[in-house]
């Protein structure tokens, strides 16, 4: 029998009318109630017709994810396994059957990535109107695939969030990005991955939506927490059964016996007092309702939820308070990383790590305490150390004092403006690192060993600097990537430096240098005012100094199962005093300080206190900060300390030390 030829009219009538048609005007939450079905294949718990009735706290979030309420973002900072990715799956099913347009789902990893993708694809097929709309997975068929579902009026993407290029090859109306605390803080050098993501969205003005869930993490490194208090900071109120005042479902309030045998709540009136059973938690979510603590900056809903208010059958309020007490008998073993799960996953609440750390008001204070002035060696440092930071306009370069104990003086801290890329800056470096210091003993000192962080963008130039003044112990040093290498690596490794135009294989040496291991040590010792190991901190060094040195906090994770600590930094914070302070660690590493006994200290602290018959007294000798004062503008980079003219080298010059490591290099000998 002949087919008759399609009418091309017709079709194209029907997309363009079908194109015009506006939004359908239908609720996320009322589609899920009326199509969405949880897969049995997928595990749920609860597998078949999806009851929005079941989570109640769930249906505002929908309603704002829906295409026609005008919040461009939903944030969800809610305890695990309570609604993010439901709500996400009811978002995305919504969208396609009623408003479709490119959705992008981005996840922390690609494995996740796949997971997420494959659950979508459970959901799909168990949706009829989904299935109906959604390309048919076919082996010659690109359409459907485990990252690309093609449908009719767009697409799903679901991608990793830890590459640019799934940041930036396509447009999407619609952005899902879950668990954002695990992104990376910069993708690719990039910037931020949120604002990257939400730049697919530019085209669509006001109809763009973007839905970010997680869990918080650490203060001061959170991203969902930035974005929940860029929002109006919604919380559940719920009723007391007994006296019917509103309230928000607070951790402090759930009392129990030791035996666990009674687990209740106390309401919150003061007047009421009643202990609250969970059985009533069904009726009481289900009258409960969203209230904003804030304004908001009109564009941002943002929900925060926690593990106590578990539909009843799920998490109890009894596995919650043994999961608390099995956490704080580990924190008071020296164990904090399960409290901080529980305070991330359970409470949906910022850890902060920093509570027992060192405060920078407490390190300033001490300074000032102690007077120390810059550009003048103390009595008991004996040997000096130098690092150098780079940055995309200026050096900067910090030299430190160290005595028997390693017990730590700042003696000076240089901004050095300039170009890297500009052989003039170097120059101005070269000079700063020859100049000497005056002991109070009388003896100019030298800085023996200098490492230069050669991680950032001028790794090149640092390269050439460091190779051509290795014989004066110029070191480029990097960051380990893998957690607890030494403070410094036994034996450097060749890299290839580039300069001008010209290639030379193997032409420098590069350090490795164990950074976490060196901030626990770091961290660890500043709680100490004096003795072996304590850092003594310069009245003269520029306020926010002490800010970045404290500027990073440790954060738990658990990877595969096993318990991972990583040091991080807050988005907003600088930290370029505190790696100055690990590159001096891993400096003096290179000159074997650390396996000094007392009788080397013994030898150096002979030889400095000796002093020089000839030297000039050491209360003329000017500071780096009076310098400044009086011959630089306030607004500029201190300039170079004064040094006495010119200096008359010591009777008794103290020896250099002893046992330091040496490797042997012919680049010199091949130029």
């Amino acid at each position: 029998m002949e087919q008759p030829y399609a009418d091309g009219a017709a079709v194209y009538l029907a997309a363009y009318r079908r194109g015009l048609k506006p939004d359908p005007e239908l609720w996320i939450d009322e589609w899920a109630d009326e199509f969405q079905m949880i897969p049995a294949d997928t595990g749920a718990a609860e597998p078949g017709k999806y009851h929005t009735d079941r989570t109640p706290y769930a249906r505002e979030p929908m309603r704002c994810l829906s295409p026609l309420f005008p919040a461009k973002r939903v944030v969800t900072m809610i305890a695990s396994q309570l609604m993010k990715t439901q709500v996400a799956l009811n978002w995305i099913g919504g969208c396609i059957h009623m408003a479709p347009a490119n959705i992008l789902v981005l996840l922390p990893t690609e494995k996740l990535s796949k997971r997420v993708s494959g659950r979508i694809d459970k959901t799909i097929k168990a949706v009829p109107v989904l299935t109906a709309r959604v390309a048919k997975a076919r082996s010659r068929d690109s359409r459907n695939t485990l990252d690309t579902k093609e449908f009719e009026g767009g697409a799903l993407y679901c991608a990793s969030a830890g590459s640019a290029s799934n940041l930036a090859e396509l447009s999407a109306r619609y952005v899902y990005g879950d668990e954002i605390d695990r992104w990376e803080m910069d993708v690719d050098d990039d910037g931020d991955p949120v604002k990257q993501a939400e730049a697919r969205g530019s085209t669509f003005g006001r109809r763009a939506k973007f839905y970010y869930s997680s869990s918080p993490t650490l203060k001061g490194v959170s991203r969902i927490a930035d974005l929940f208090t860029q929002g109006d900071q919604r919380h559940y109120y719920v009723p007391c059964p007994h006296c019917g005042t509103m309230q928000v479902l607070e951790w402090e309030g759930l009392k129990y016996d030791p035996e666990y045998r009674l687990v209740q709540y106390m309401c919150s009136n003061e007047e009421c007092g009643a202990l609250i059973e969970e059985h009533h938690k069904a009726a009481m979510l289900s009258a409960g309702e969203w209230r904003a603590h804030a304004v908001g900056d009109g564009e941002t809903v943002s929900f925060t939820l926690s593990a106590l208010y578990a539909p009843p059958g799920w998490l109890t309020w009894t596995d919650l308070a043994k999961e608390y007490d099995e956490a704080k008998r580990l924190q008071e073993k020296g164990d904090p990383g399960s409290m901080q799960v529980f305070y991330n996953t359970r409470l949906a609440r910022l850890w902060d790590s920093a509570e027992e750390m060192t405060k920078a008001d407490e390190l300033r204070k001490r300074a000032e305490a102690e007077g120390h002035r810059l550009g003048l060696v103390p009595a008991g440092a004996l040997l000096l150390t130098a690092a150098v930071d780079t940055q995309h306009n200026r050096l900067e370069m910090l030299v430190m004092g160290w005595g028997e104990g390693l017990e730590r003086w700042t003696v000076d801290f240089q901004v050095i403006p300039g170009d890297p890329t500009d052989e003039r800056t170097w120059a101005l470096l070269d000079e700063r690192l020859k100049a000497r210091y005056r002991h109070v003993s009388g003896v100019d000192l030298a800085i023996c060993a200098v490492c230069i962080d050669s991680g950032g963008h001028h790794t090149h130039e640092v390269y050439q600097f460091t190779r051509l003044r290795r014989w004066r112990n110029v070191l480029a040093v990097k960051g380990a990537s893998k957690r607890g290498r030494p403070v410094l690596a036994q034996r450097p490794s060749k890299v290839d430096v580039t300069w001008q135009g010209n290639t030379e294989k193997s032409g420098a040496e590069l350090w490795m240098v164990g950074t976490d291991t060196a901030k626990d040590w770091v961290y660890n010792r500043y709680h100490l005012k004096d003795g072996p190991g304590a850092l003594h901190f310069s009245a003269d060094l520029p306020p926010d100094f002490f800010d970045q040195c404290v500027a990073e906090r440790k954060v738990v994770r658990y990877v595969k199962g096993f318990k991972r600590t990583d040091w991080v930094k807050a988005k907003s914070e600088r930290n370029e005093a505190l790696d100055l302070i690990v590159y001096n660690l891993a400096a003096a590493h290179f000159l074997g300080l650390h396996r000094y006994h007392a009788p080397q200290w013994s030898s150096l602290r002979a030889a400095v206190g000796q002093g020089s018959l000839f030297a000039d007294p050491v209360a003329t000798v000017p500071s780096a900060a009076d310098e400044a004062d009086e011959h630089e503008p306030q607004n500029e980079a201190p300039s170079a300390p004064v040094r006495p003219l010119p200096p008359t080298r010591s009777a008794n010059p103290p020896s250099q030390p002893t046992g330091r490591r040496t490797s042997r290099s012919g680049y010199l000998s091949r130029r």
